[in-house]
Formats: C-alpha cells, structure tokens, sequence
C-alpha cells in the first residue's frame, strides 16, 4: 500500500499528561500516539532523512 500525497499537512499536538503516549501526530486522516522518547526517535530519523536528500541533491 502507498500513500502519496501533496496536500497533507501533519499536525502536532499533546494529549493531557496521564495519558500513556501524549505525543500526537495527525495526517491524512490518522493519528498516531507516541511516548516521548518515540516521538523523538522519529524526529531524529525524519532529520536524518532530510539531511541525507540534501546531500544528494547537491
């Protein structure tokens, strides 16, 4: 399965501090819940990631 799209604006938001995985990513119609240590691992491989399309690029 493939999802492709131009127009998907993620969102980032908290969910109240009780609860197991207060980090929050919405897109294309999905949410996902994180642990902030997730959420974290995420963005250090989206970051990753976009360093390494950089190079390529250049």
């Amino acid at each position: 399965m493939k999802l492709i799209t131009d127009a998907c604006d993620a969102q980032v938001a908290t969910a109240p501090a009780h609860h197991s995985r207060p980090i929050l990513v919405c897109f294309a119609g999905l949410t996902i819940a994180m642990k902030p240590h997730e959420a974290r691992t995420l963005a250090d491989r989206l970051h990753d990631a976009a360093d390494q399309a950089e190079e390529t690029q250049q």
